[in-house]
């Protein structure tokens, strides 16, 4: 077999490989994204300040041809929507004091470490 052919063999096996692993990714995905969301809405529930914004915090979920991400923030259809961005970024006049990284950077290394291990899985099929 010639490198040429190696190579595409090689390609055309990477190419199964990332159709099959989308279903495992976005499973590990959408947990990680309703634990943050969960996080978040704590957050805003333990201001006195935003609380009645708590519950507001949605993700959707937007997929692509060989692609997934979640969006993850208040929704200002809502109760209390509307407050999301003044309780996280806050105004001249203040706000800002809830917490909008927190629950992210407690979730981004646990969701790495399964989509690394999803990864050590994969390539022992190739």
């Amino acid at each position: 077999m010639t490198a040429g052919n190696e190579l595409q063999r090689f390609g055309t096996d990477l190419g199964r490989i990332a159709s099959r692993a989308l279903p495992d990714v976005d499973k590990v995905l959408e947990v990680g994204a309703n634990k943050i969301k969960k996080g978040l809405n704590d957050n805003l529930a333990g201001s006195s300040s935003f609380r009645p914004a708590s519950g507001s915090v949605t993700y959707d979920r937007q997929a692509g041809l060989g692609s997934i991400s979640y969006v993850i923030g208040p929704d200002k259809q809502r109760r209390g929507g509307a407050l999301g961005n003044i309780a996280f970024f806050g105004t001249s006049r203040g706000g800002g004091t809830v917490d909008l990284e927190g629950p992210l950077r407690e979730e981004a290394p646990i969701v790495e470490g399964l989509l690394g291990d999803l990864m050590g899985k994969w390539s022992r099929s190739v």
